[in-house]
């Protein structure tokens, strides 16, 4: 799991970081100047990564990489 942390792109930090801000896709498509499909394909890349499958997916991946900023 930890590898997977390091291995996430400038682009993905930065859409992390607006998710733990509570931004929706729309927010952060405008924030960072990218089509909204592309936030949801940055995710989709995410959830694969992660192993986060079902459910609420953009609430898990936020638990687990909040989860991580507490810990470091």
């Amino acid at each position: 799991m930890e590898e997977n942390f390091n291995q996430m792109g400038t682009r993905e930090r930065q859409i992390v970081d607006l998710l733990l801000q509570g931004c929706d896709n729309s927010e952060i498509a405008r924030d960072l100047n990218i089509a909204e499909r592309t936030v949801k394909a940055y995710f989709n890349r995410l959830f694969v990564r992660f192993g986060i499958k079902g459910g609420i997916k953009r609430v898990k991946l936020a638990t687990l990489l909040y989860r991580r900023q507490l810990w470091q």
